[in-house]
């Protein structure tokens, strides 16, 4: 027996403060993997015992009616792209992780939006509003102004960053697309448990016994990451995908701020300046928003 489709309740206000939450928690993910490979734990490794934990948690949540969801599910094809890439966003990223300061590699990120927004209209035929459309430019040159760059990264990491984010902007659209059909468990429990399995397939040829406190950040890792995804899942099950997008700028505020507390990267004034450009553009969506739906 098919399951119901999932509803889909669009309050959009409601979807761009838990994007905001998730993005926040992913730009704790990037901190703590970034300080792992910098500490020469493989990429399949970490992956590893991070989708292990959020598959385990996920089981948890779920139970037998979460496994039996993606068994009986009808949109494995989807489910399985939409896996793929993110997963081969995953490793582009952090593999360029090493090489990038955070908010280096925070800023390259953020054409993401802008191809999301692109896609949206292409695959999923929203209509964007000029509010996102001018929150995109906004926040766009926020990153630009946040970011002051000193001198050019290296060639290849700056490269890996831009194709991780084409990659998640098409993954971000296929969750909006399958969203109405599948619950938001069945999404990271399938996910999740791919990873674990392919990863685990390296860990003979790689595994490096950490310890206490780098294992304690590996499964704190995987506990941030599920709720992370658990938020942005429902968060496109609220607002659109073009909405949700300018949001993602956030993440750089806390980037900064993580960079600092961690790296003592100090903020400068144009970092400042860029990082409130980039709050406003989620701002500017959720005015934009209230003025439609008031009209």
């Amino acid at each position: 027996m098919t399951p119901p489709p999932t509803k889909l309740i669009e309050n959009a206000q409601w979807g761009v403060i838990l994007a905001i939450c998730g993005y926040g928690i992913f730009s704790g993910q990037d901190a703590i993997v970034k300080w792992l490979v910098m500490h020469d734990y493989q990429i399949f490794q970490i992956l590893f015992v991070r989708s292990l934990t959020v598959t385990m948690i996920s089981l948890i949540v779920g139970g037998r009616r979460g496994i039996a969801g993606v068994a009986r599910s009808t949109n494995k094809v989807g489910l399985l792209l939409r896996a793929a890439l993110l997963l081969s966003a995953w490793l582009c990223y952090y593999t360029a992780a090493k090489e990038l300061a955070l908010a280096d590699l925070v800023t390259l990120y953020y054409a993401a939006p802008i191809f999301v927004t692109v896609m949206s209209i292409m695959l999923l035929r929203e209509k964007v509003t000029p509010a996102s459309w001018i929150a995109v430019i906004v926040g766009f040159v926020g990153v630009a102004i946040a970011a002051n760059p000193t001198g050019r990264p290296e060639i290849w990491p700056a490269l890996l960053v831009l194709v991780a984010a084409s990659l998640w902007a098409f993954a971000t659209i296929l969750v909006r697309k399958i969203m109405h059909i599948e619950p938001t468990i069945n999404q990271m429990l399938f996910t999740n448990g791919l990873f674990a399995i392919i990863s685990s397939a390296t860990l003979p040829f790689l595994w490096q016994t950490p310890s206490l406190f780098d294992g304690t950040l590996m499964v704190g890792l995987g506990f941030a990451s599920g709720l992370g995804q658990y938020l942005l899942y429902e968060s496109f099950r609220h607002a659109p995908a073009s909405v949700i997008a300018p949001t993602e700028y956030t993440a750089l505020v806390w980037a900064v701020i993580l960079g600092y507390l961690i790296w003592q990267d100090l903020p400068t004034p144009t970092g400042l300046i860029g990082a409130a450009l980039i709050v406003a553009a989620s701002v500017i969506v959720m005015l934009g928003e209230r003025k439609a739906k008031a009209a």
